[in-house]
């Protein structure tokens, strides 16, 4: 099928053509296409969503039966690529070269390839992957950027003048815990009928390939900030940032959370300033706060109902601390 009979038919070019690896059938939400694997290849899905001309993204979230390759220059061609693992882990090659590199857990990747040369995902069978592919089409979006004054688009001009020039090219990146807090709020995510909300969740592709280039131009100027902190360690910080957000309500207390993850308070401390650019009770506060504001938005509690449900004890210091992120009462923020 031609790409003009796709999108005639409504079903992007690229999800088409990765329908032919991965078999299954394709949904429609908005400007989201879901691709949700048959069966006998596995379970899972593969989400589409077209942010802007020449800027798509796609997340998969699988668990194959059989080894899957999936050459990404035929999914999206002229393009810089931006691949995160969230969850998992997958291998990259290009075809013609033997070298095979693994892409672990929380790592990046920048990969770019001349057109002929085969640059392929590879996904082996019964490891759960959640990984995401930004693509980024090089006349369509680098050159609109570039040619504006302004930092973003000088970084644009820096990273296509590093991978312009060459054949192919493949970079490994660190491990990017800012990343994974972005995506962590994309997958698995039930799309609400509400634009506002879609376009939030839209915007947040366009954080995370910030933060691509931000450490991608650091990487490659050897500028990069890394934290002293362990793959493993890393993880533990993100689950416990996750287990602060399921449980506000909880009196949560250095004490409690270095029993709880086994790091000592010093990683804890360290992990937060590195990851979220907050302290402890910096992170617990706002994850308070953010809880409030969306109780606010869609329950009836009453405010001393919801100062209660997150865990405070002091209405008049709940409202002070509200009034600084929100700029407006609790009550008067009701109101609107």
């Amino acid at each position: 099928m031609s790409k003009i009979e796709n999108d005639l038919f409504g079903i992007p070019y690229e999800l088409n053509v990765l329908k032919e690896h991965l078999q299954g059938n394709i949904t429609i939400d908005y400007d989201i296409h879901t691709l949700t694997i048959e069966p006998m290849i596995g379970n899972g899905q593969v989400r589409y969503t077209n942010l802007q001309s020449g800027l798509h993204t796609f997340d998969f979230n699988l668990k194959l039966h059989k080894d899957i390759e999936i050459p990404i220059d035929s999914i999206t061609s002229e393009s810089i690529q931006f691949l995160y693992c969230l969850e998992g882990y997958c291998y990259h090659q290009f075809q013609t070269f033997e070298e095979i590199t693994q892409i672990e857990q929380f790592q990046t990747a920048v990969v770019h390839s001349d057109k002929g040369l085969v640059s392929k995902i590879i996904i082996r069978k019964g490891d759960h992957l959640k990984f995401n592919i930004i693509c980024v089409n090089k006349k369509k979006y680098f050159d609109k950027y570039s040619k504006e004054d302004n930092p973003f688009g000088k970084k644009l001009q820096v990273l296509l003048y590093e991978i312009g020039n060459k054949s192919k090219h493949f970079h490994l990146g660190n491990y990017s815990m800012k990343i994974a807090e972005q995506l962590k709020l994309l997958f698995g995510i039930e799309h609400s009928n509400e634009i506002s909300e879609f376009l939030s969740q839209k915007g947040r592709y366009y954080l995370v390939l910030a933060k691509h280039i931000e450490q991608f131009q650091a990487e490659i100027e050897n500028t990069s900030n890394t934290s002293g902190l362990l793959k493993n360690e890393l993880k533990l910080i993100s689950e416990v940032s996750d287990y602060i957000k399921e449980y506000p309500e909880v009196q949560h207390s250095i004490k409690t959370l270095c029993l709880k993850s086994g790091l000592s308070p010093a990683k804890l401390q360290e992990g937060f300033k590195f990851i979220f650019e907050r302290t402890v009770s910096d992170f617990v506060r706002n994850v308070r706060i953010e809880k409030a504001e969306k109780l606010i938005k869609t329950t009836d509690l009453t405010i001393s109902e919801i100062v209660y449900s997150i865990g405070l004890t002091s209405r008049s210091y709940f409202c002070k601390i509200f009034k600084k992120k929100y700029h407006c009462s609790p009550k008067e923020y009701k109101s609107k």
